[in-house]
């Protein structure tokens, strides 16, 4: 510390004693007559104060799926019945239906991404920031309602391709799988899909991603040594857990970054 420095601290320490202000000067303290009375006072507003009630993880969970648009829930409704339309139509040969049905998984991850980024192409994340829960538990929340909706709209079109006559095998590799990865890619690539206009950039994605497994279903159907490796018990296995890790690892990310993204927004420093 300089001189000057030392000698004004010195001065301000004397002028702060001379007039009563040093640490510990009594007439800080407040008096203890007033101060038992405020106290009483507070906790008898504090016993009058109704405390919100504790929610069961059902009701946070039906309460989340109640605030989705309907719109939300009629393009899952529309994709699952487009499916089971392709299914049962018999007017395509087996080989151009299970093409149509592995371009077509993306639907479900573009209808559940669309509604998880209305909060930030709307503005509204804020006012959800301010309300019972944070930003984190709304979202992840909401991915366990769509993940619940994607499983039972998945056991439904198993279900019903099974009974048309398709293997479980073929199935799973060329629904299931690609659903999986769909999922999973769009959820790590969801920071970038903020920044799209009013759902364009997400639906563009699921577009580029259809044709990819358009060619990847035709490819797998017209080779046949690859099509009985991937359809073997072991590598259909495999294939599974990594479309399975790659959706948690999207799901995990998505939940973090939106976690960041809110402490960094709402920094002021």
């Amino acid at each position: 510390m300089r001189r000057n420095d030392r000698e004004r601290e010195k001065e301000i320490r004397t002028f702060l004693k001379e007039a009563g202000l040093s640490e510990g000067a009594d007439w800080l303290r407040p008096e203890e007559g007033p101060k038992q009375e405020t106290l009483a006072l507070l906790r008898k507003e504090r016993m009058r104060l109704r405390l919100r009630p504790r929610k069961t993880f059902l009701e946070r969970l039906f309460d989340q799926a109640s605030w989705l648009s309907p719109g939300s829930w009629l393009f899952q409704a529309a994709a699952l019945l487009f499916f089971c339309v392709l299914l049962k139509n018999t007017d395509y040969a087996r080989r151009d239906t299970l093409l149509m049905v592995s371009a077509c998984t993306p639907l479900f991850g573009i209808a559940g991404l669309v509604e998880l980024l209305r909060s930030w192409q709307n503005g509204m994340w804020e006012l959800e920031e301010c309300c019972r829960y944070h930003l984190r538990q709304i979202q992840g929340m909401r991915l366990l309602v769509f993940g619940i909706v994607d499983c039972g709209a998945a056991v439904v079109i198993l279900g019903l391709g099974v009974l048309e006559g398709y293997t479980l095998e073929t199935l799973l590799l060329f629904f299931l799988f690609p659903l999986l990865v769909s999922d999973g890619v769009f959820l790590l690539l969801a920071k970038t899909f903020r920044r799209g206009a009013k759902g364009l950039v997400p639906v563009l994605a699921g577009f580029c991603m259809g044709i990819f497994w358009t060619y990847h279903a035709a490819w797998i159907q017209d080779v046949p040594w690859v099509f009985k490796t991937c359809t073997s018990p072991l590598i259909l296995t495999a294939l599974l857990f990594l479309g399975a890790g790659l959706l948690v690892l999207g799901c995990v990310r998505f939940l973090n970054e939106t976690g960041k993204e809110e402490q960094k927004l709402w920094n002021c420093v």
